[in-house]
């Protein structure tokens, strides 16, 4: 078994229950990702009447434990042990070998090793040792919003369900890269839709809470997409929630003034300005951000890019920004200093916007 992608980890949990077991399987990569992964694999092992024994080498209790240890043999009656061991890259030379020499003695030895890492070295003997006998799936140092991509895509394989770039740009755009909040959204949306089915936007948009940060994207394709009547009810969830007035109209004006900032942008990348298949988009779009040669506005670098493509679709709809501006103020100003009440002052707020918004088209 030589190196895997994370998308291979359903295979070589599938080969475990046909009782093709590795001795060693290697993590590497953020342990959000490779505990996850590891559990699907040794929990297979667990159910087939393994004995777990964890050593966490990032704590000093776990260092002292772990290299302890010697025998690494069968429990009793022969149950195969399963040993997890976190912070792999602690693992010194000498032990690397005591390891090594272990199983390589048994041709099929009675223990398997899960060695996870975010850094273990490519060089380390026991790297190399699981590309020769065992298995070595490397989770790609990506940044976070591209590994919760990557979880999706497994996620979504084990289960039989599909959902198209878009739908998953939705997704991971509207839960943020808070990995618990991903994960419970995740499920709750599977558990939604059932086994072995293509997830739409619909079911999306119908089933997912949320983070604060993303409702208030929202908002702003809300109104631009669906209209006042919408966007006030939307408002009104968030005012339920107790989100802050003056933070909503400061959300609604630097959704505005990024559209701004990004229709000067296009001027100068017809290449995306003319784009309407959002696969093609989002190359077209990573490669100007690794071109050295672009000044990126850090308000656009920071955007997922499925907020940029939606945004886009809605440039053509806006008017006059001054106009647009002049109302969010006007709004700020009759909340802060005239105490008006917000159920006042939101729907003047949007009658207002509207009126520098083209509808229809």
């Amino acid at each position: 078994m030589p190196l895997f992608t994370p998308l291979q980890v359903e295979k070589l949990s599938d080969l475990a229950k046909r009782g093709r077991i590795a001795s060693l399987y290697v993590f590497v990569g953020p342990y959000s990702l490779i505990n996850e992964a590891a559990k699907k694999i040794y929990e297979v092992l667990l159910a087939q009447g393994s004995i777990l024994e964890v050593y966490d080498l990032r704590t000093p209790e776990g260092k002292r434990d772990f290299f302890q240890t010697r025998g690494y043999q069968e429990g009793l009656f022969g149950i195969k042990k399963v040993y997890l061991i976190y912070g792999a890259e602690e693992i010194k030379e000498e032990k690397a070998e005591e390891i090594k020499q272990k199983i390589e003695r048994h041709e099929k030895p009675p223990f398997s090793f899960f060695l996870l890492s975010e850094s273990l070295s490519e060089e380390h003997p026991l790297y190399k040792l699981a590309k020769d006998v065992g298995a070595v799936i490397p989770f790609p140092q990506r940044k976070k919003e591209d590994l919760l991509e990557i979880e999706l895509t497994l996620t979504l394989k084990e289960k039989n369900c599909h959902m198209g770039k878009e739908v998953a740009s939705l997704f991971l755009s509207l839960v943020g890269e808070d990995y618990h909040h991903f994960r419970n959204e995740l499920e709750k949306l599977l558990l939604y839709v059932g086994f072995g089915r293509e997830i739409t936007e619909e079911e999306v948009l119908k089933v997912i809470s949320p983070l604060p940060s993303a409702t208030l994207f929202l908002l702003g394709d809300t109104l631009l997409q669906q209209g006042t009547g919408k966007a006030l009810s939307l408002i009104q969830n968030l005012l339920d929630a107790k989100i802050d007035s003056l933070s909503i109209l400061l959300y609604l004006y630097r959704y505005f003034k990024k559209m701004e900032i990004f229709q000067e942008f296009l001027k100068f990348h017809q290449e995306l300005a003319t784009e309407n298949y959002y696969s093609v988009f989002v190359k077209k779009w990573q490669e100007i951000k690794q071109n050295p040669a672009f000044q990126i506005p850090q308000i656009l670098a920071e955007s997922h890019p499925y907020s940029l493509f939606s945004m886009k679709k809605n440039l053509k709809k806006v008017k006059s920004f001054f106009g647009i501006f002049k109302a969010l103020f006007q709004g700020a100003v009759s909340l802060r200093k005239d105490f008006r009440k917000e159920e006042e002052v939101f729907p003047q707020v949007l009658l207002e916007i509207e009126k520098n918004l083209f509808f229809g088209n």
